[in-house]
């Protein structure tokens, strides 16, 4: 069901920073946001997933996830936080909240982007991006219960049900919440447009190979059940057309 929100997006530019921010629940922009050593945020790392540049923050009194875009693989020996400039709207940060906004809208169970940043500097720029936090969410891999895994399977389905292709499909990028909801996070490099088989298929296929290296213990009794979940809501929503 899709939800009814006054929000506006609304823009900010100043002290060397270009801000995004959903307007109907942050007021007044500021840098200040994104920085993890700002005592206002009291920010703690975030463990799960080993991702060294995401923490918990309180901003405006509203928990959040605060995520620094950085590297990884070869490229991050070179330039670990940086990127090249092809326009504000292409920044990863504006790019993955626009589409987070888009799939909050739509109802799909994902965290309601906050604000995303950007800093250039010249030819490059550094990028942020603020998510609402899921309250007492764990990812996927601590869950052994194959229900909760279907359920997965239902919820991802309705995500490519949407068109959307995820970057990143992993043990610690699916989180079970309260009542155990299952939602998806991190979009970072995600796309929305027309899917084909084969990215379903190769996005079910990178989720597989994170659940043998992650938690190999749950394949034989969790797996099938995503799949089997996965399955059902696309088979659904061929109907519906």
């Amino acid at each position: 069901m899709a939800r009814q929100s006054s929000s506006v997006v609304a823009r900010y530019a100043g002290e060397g920073c270009r801000i995004l921010f959903d307007s109907a629940v942050l007021a007044n922009p500021t840098p200040a946001w994104f920085d993890p050593l700002s005592s206002e945020l009291g920010a703690v790392a975030v463990a799960a997933g080993g991702r060294a540049a995401a923490w918990f923050v309180t901003v405006q009194g509203r928990a959040a996830v605060l995520r620094h875009y950085r590297r990884g693989g070869m490229a991050a020996r070179f330039a670990r936080e940086t990127y090249f400039w092809r326009g504000a709207d292409s920044t990863r940060a504006f790019a993955e909240f626009d589409l987070m906004r888009k799939l909050w809208q739509s109802g799909s169970p994902v965290p309601r982007p906050l604000a995303a940043a950007v800093w250039r500097h010249g030819l490059t720029y550094r990028a942020a991006i603020l998510t609402e936090r899921i309250a007492d969410a764990g990812p996927l891999a601590d869950a052994d219960d194959p229900a909760i895994w279907r359920e997965a399977g239902v919820v991802i389905a309705g995500m490519h049900r949407l068109g959307v292709w995820h970057a990143d499909l992993n043990v610690y990028n699916v989180l079970v919440g309260t009542g155990a909801r299952v939602w998806l996070i991190d979009f970072d490099k995600s796309r929305m447009g027309r899917l084909t088989a084969k990215q379903r298929s190769g996005n079910l296929a990178r989720l597989l190979r994170s659940v043998r290296k992650v938690v190999p213990a749950l394949e034989p009794t969790c797996w099938s059940a995503l799949v089997e979940g996965y399955d059902a809501r696309w088979q659904d929503s061929k109907k519906e057309l």
